[in-house]
């Protein structure tokens, strides 16, 4: 009797199958293995998920039925042969458990997959904070961001005409530069990278050379910025202002 309880016990742990793990991206098509020997023929394939174990697909007598459950209607994919199950356009709600029961005459297999859903990394953002015109070129301060968390983030400049380079070591990360003045504009990539997955953006800032216009041009408006700034202060402050015209008339 206890034999034949210890063969049994045997028998159900050499029968279990480890849960196989997969990661898909939001959008993308991933593929769920059955595990299935190539060799065999197999007479019938059923996928389910959900607590209740509910079908959403299956293949018995030679026939596929993939529109089991509204949510995955044309979605899935049953190959027959493998026994493998597509799932397209990924969505957040398809992370979850499956199990797959494969059956070959008289022999049986069953296994689980554990599918977990995550969105590719979004493509940072840059932004010129300043462009100031120099002798020989121009200084350029750019800024890349990421909405994604815990992401590495790096500047590439093609072709390497800049030079006095320094990156911040927060995000976002800034780039300080100063470009020479080539006639040919040049350009800034920033790279967010995770794992094995990467996401780039480039700009290229056009880099205008200063000249005696642009100087006049720049004394012009601080003297406008100046001459506003007085009237402002000058009715802000009139009542002061004529208190002490009077105080000093009658001194």
């Amino acid at each position: 009797m206890r034999l034949g309880v210890v063969l049994t016990l045997l028998l159900q742990v050499a029968r279990a199958q480890p849960l196989a793990e997969v990661i898909g991206y939001l959008g993308d098509t991933i593929v769920l293995p059955s595990g299935a020997d190539p060799s065999w023929n197999l007479s019938k394939i059923e996928w389910s998920t959900f607590s209740n174990t509910t079908w959403i697909a299956t293949y018995r007598n030679g026939k596929k039925n993939i529109e089991r459950i509204a949510r995955y209607k044309g979605r899935l994919g049953l190959n027959s042969i493998t026994g493998d199950l597509t799932i397209r356009n990924l969505n957040r709600e398809d992370a979850r458990e499956y199990r797959v029961d494969l059956s070959q005459t008289s022999t049986h297999k069953s296994g689980k997959t554990r599918l977990t859903v995550r969105q590719h990394l979004q493509k940072p953002t840059i932004r010129t904070l300043f462009n100031v015109p120099e002798e020989g070129g121009c200084l350029m301060v750019l800024s890349c961001s990421s909405t994604d968390d815990s992401v590495d983030l790096s500047w590439q400049v093609e072709p390497l005409t800049a030079f006095d380079a320094r990156n911040a070591k927060t995000n976002p990360r800034v780039l300080v530069t100063f470009v020479n003045s080539t006639g040919n504009r040049v350009k800034f990539t920033c790279t967010s990278s995770k794992a094995t997955e990467k996401a780039s953006s480039a700009v290229a800032p056009r880099c205008d050379v200063a000249d005696g216009r642009r100087c006049r041009y720049v004394l012009w408006f601080l003297l406008g910025v100046a001459l506003g700034l007085a009237t402002v202060v000058f009715y802000i402050c009139r009542e002061n202002i004529r208190a002490l015209s009077k105080y000093l008339r009658g001194m």
